[in-house]
């Protein structure tokens, strides 16, 4: 009798860009790490953290950028895959208008961005069934009291959780993912598990904040990122800035990047902030990915029948460099012979000799 197959563990956590003037971003990353390999990558990522509690965003700005890089390596050696969904622009399928009034705009941002992460967990979940995950951890919004308020009311999750779990269970409804896929929700920081996730997105955040994709790149071999409308692969650096020589300390930011450094930042000042090249890039291809077949194949037609009139008006022009050209003939003018004219003292006036006679 064969040995049953042990089912992966996923890990989860997010990361986000929402700036005036910009598409933005929703990232959620899951690191998948087999059942038995569980205890081994726990360790490293404890030891990767050196004893102190991990926040990449934290540690980025602290200077303590080798403890990001000891975490991405222990996700690289210990994950057997990471994945990150990807919701670009942030506000992808969302009609809500911008309020007027600014004191509304708080509540239209997080309504942004509740949408946004709904979207992305749930092709998330997607993904992690088609690799038979049954357990996946994510990080809890709610904080402690809410937990405690949760409790006293008898109920099992505070309100922030349970948009996460009414996505999870319209795709059980679907039949989209097994009965038997667990969403638990982690009150822990601590969990070092949810660090390594926190590793990947920060990374991949990274990448589309600032042009940075180097911390992306230690991992991106052994990474996917998905477009979280359609499940369509995307590259994150794609026509990427390429990283910059040596390591950037986090306390000699460039201006563009002290801005964009925070993964909740909104910038409601008059200057607005330019998408970066990797994020432009990851937004034309997702716009692709969710252009319906029929569009994408006259738009393919359409070039074919233009490249094709190109090729013909160049060989047409080729053929008219080749044929000879007749001697004494201007370039422009086509030579014309002159037709010969009958000579009018030949018949003008004159009558034949004999004539019959033509009868009515």
């Amino acid at each position: 009798m064969m040995a049953v197959q042990p089912h992966p563990v996923a890990f989860v956590d997010e990361s986000w860009l929402q700036q005036r003037g910009s598409p933005g971003a929703y990232l959620m990353a899951a690191v998948l790490i087999d059942q038995d390999d569980v205890a081994p990558a726990i360790a490293a990522a404890n030891a990767a953290a050196a004893g102190q509690p991990y926040h990449s965003s934290e540690l980025y700005h602290r200077g303590h950028v080798g403890t990001i890089e000891a975490m991405l390596d222990v996700v690289d050696n210990h994950a057997g895959w990471s994945v990150v969904s990807a919701q670009v622009p942030l506000d992808n399928g969302r009609q809500a208008l911008t309020p007027d009034n600014p004191q509304n705009m708080r509540g239209h941002l997080e309504d942004q961005r509740e949408y946004a992460r709904q979207v992305s967990l749930e092709r998330l979940l997607r993904y992690l069934n088609a690799q038979r995950v049954r357990d996946v951890y994510l990080e809890s919004r709610a904080s402690m009291r809410e937990w405690q308020e949760a409790r006293d009311a008898g109920s099992r999750l505070p309100a922030t959780d349970r948009t996460d779990i009414r996505a999870y269970r319209r795709l059980l409804d679907q039949s989209a993912i097994s009965h038997r896929m667990r969403l638990v929700h982690v009150k822990d920081r601590s969990h070092a598990g949810l660090w390594m996730a926190d590793a990947v997105a920060w990374s991949a955040g990274r990448a589309i904040r600032a042009d940075e994709p180097q911390w992306w790149n230690r991992i991106a071999d052994v990474a996917t990122v998905l477009e979280a409308t359609t499940g369509a692969e995307l590259r994150l650096n794609e026509r990427g800035a390429a990283p910059p020589d040596g390591e950037r300390g986090p306390h000699n930011l460039s201006q563009s990047a002290q801005a964009m450094s925070s993964p909740t930042v909104y910038s409601a000042g008059p200057e607005p902030n330019q998408a970066g090249a990797i994020l432009r890039s990851l937004v034309a291809q997702a716009d692709q990915a969710r252009t319906p077949a029929s569009d994408q194949l006259t738009r393919e037609v359409l070039g074919y029948v233009q490249h094709i009139a190109e090729r013909v008006e160049q060989l047409s022009r080729t053929v008219d460099q080749m044929l000879p050209r007749a001697a004494g003939t201007s370039e422009t003018t086509p030579d014309r012979t002159a037709t010969p004219q009958p000579r009018r003292d030949l018949h003008d006036d004159v009558e034949p000799a004999t004539q019959p006679d033509l009868g009515e």
